[in-house]
């Protein structure tokens, strides 16, 4: 029985172990569909309004197709791409399970513990999330939001599909941007809206000992004892 089912985007870069898509990551069975055409460069834009979602609601609609048990109610569906945080109410409409769109669903909370300022949400495009679409999910935010730079190999890796991953240079491009960040906002809570940051936190960790929310924390608050250990940083 699936525990957690991924939608995942239409994609082919490697899914690594801490990666939300990646089946390592999780004590127990995980169910993945992949939605057809559904492309980085066509759901990360600042007018979502505007995506083809019909693969999404036909997966939400028909999750029996994905070969696993999924008839308890105590199962999680949740995407690989923060930014469907944009559809979290609709899509929670749609089905008696728990939706989990994005690590943005935590901002609230966290909000009510830390002033703005001190919390940064670090995303894949931060001109995207700025943009007035997802001010509704951000309620007035106002902390740092930093979105990684288009010189660093994730990046690169992400926006362009690619199937080989330089797992080191992607940490070296990671340290630089969170070394940059935390000179400028020295913050005391982050949000990786990314899912596909969660395998490099452990850089993070070297200069920051503050508290870090992601896909993979929020997924286990809901679900105790999901994901392994050593990607709960």
């Amino acid at each position: 029985m699936a525990s957690l089912v991924i939608l995942q985007l239409d994609t082919h870069f490697p899914r690594i172990p801490g990666d939300i898509a990646c089946r390592d990551t999780y004590h127990r069975p995980v169910g993945v569909q992949i939605i057809d055409r559904a492309q980085v460069a066509s759901v990360v834009n600042a007018d979502p309004n505007g995506l083809d979602i019909t693969g999404f609601t036909s997966a939400l609609a028909s999750l029996e197709n994905i070969g696993a048990d999924i008839t308890s109610k105590d199962q999680i569906i949740s995407t690989s791409c923060g930014f469907m945080i944009y559809f979290q109410e609709s899509f929670s409409k749609m089905t008696d399970k728990t939706f989990i769109s994005s690590s943005l669903i935590a901002l609230p909370e966290l909000r009510s513990r830390f002033p703005d300022p001190e919390i940064m949400v670090i995303t894949f495009d931060a001109d995207v999330l700025a943009s007035p679409a997802y001010q509704p999910a951000l309620d007035g935010f106002a902390g740092p939001v930093i979105g990684l730079e288009k010189w660093m190999h994730l990046y690169e890796v992400i926006s362009q599909d690619l199937v080989d991953l330089d797992f080191h240079k992607a940490e070296l491009g990671m340290d630089q941007l969170i070394t940059a960040a935390l000179r400028r906002f020295p913050v005391k809570a982050i949000i990786l809206e990314c899912t596909n940051l969660p395998p490099y936190k452990h850089v993070i960790r070297r200069h920051f000992a503050g508290e870090i929310i992601d896909c993979l924390s929020v997924l286990e608050a809901a679900s105790p004892g999901l994901v392994k250990e050593q990607h709960l940083m």
